[in-house]
């Protein structure tokens, strides 16, 4: 009879005990587990297109799709300013017929990222080129390899930090970046001088 008592008595002493800790993270654990979740949520947001720039799909240029698509399934040679802006996805202006002797306009864009427009003589030369790209982060997407031009120099042009490569009296490429948009003037087949060549750049938007 006591023992019965005994083993009631430990029975209402368990039923009063808080509950035994959970194993593994606990609530630690889950509050990590949660933050990692919410990072990735905000992520998948940012990379679908529902945040920030709604228009484009990245800030860096990446030559290869995401599906992988070679360089070329990518790049679209167009006819007209309206095909090309419908391709980048942004507007883009820029000095219309810009050097005499280069009367040939030509389109050409890449997927949501790039615009651009070039002008040829009647052989088929490039005379120059303008480029504009969503990039966010003033990434050269014509960034040339060491040792292609004998001076690389920053210049202050309007309040903005441009980067001139040119042979040192002549300028093949310009490139300077206004907000989320980064611009590359390229004239490798036909250098100018920097005077007429840094008058571009105030054109570009």
């Amino acid at each position: 009879m006591e023992n019965e008592e005994v083993k009631e008595e430990i029975k209402e002493e368990e039923k009063k005990a808080p509950p035994a800790p959970e194993s593994g993270f606990g609530n630690a654990g889950k509050i990590i587990v949660l933050a990692i979740a919410a990072v990735l949520a905000i992520f998948m947001i940012f990379r679908n297109g529902k945040a920030g720039n709604s228009e484009a799909d990245g800030c860096n240029v990446n030559f290869q799709s995401a599906w992988g698509q070679t360089p070329t399934a990518v790049w679209i040679d167009l006819n007209s300013y309206n095909e090309a802006k419908a391709v980048a996805v942004f507007d883009f202006e820029y000095p219309s017929q810009p050097l005499a002797g280069y009367e040939t306009e030509a389109f050409r864009a890449y997927s949501r990222q790039v615009f651009e427009v070039a002008y040829f003589d009647a052989s088929g030369k490039e005379g120059i080129r303008f480029s504009k790209a969503y990039t966010c982060n003033a990434y050269e997407i014509y960034e040339p390899k060491d040792g292609e031009y004998r001076s690389i120099q920053i210049v202050d042009i309007d309040g903005m930090d441009v980067k001139e490569y040119g042979d040192g009296e002549t300028v093949s490429m310009l490139f300077f970046a206004k907000g989320d948009y980064s611009y590359t003037i390229l004239m490798n087949d036909n250098p100018l001088s920097r005077e007429e060549a840094e008058s571009f750049v105030t054109k570009l938007n």
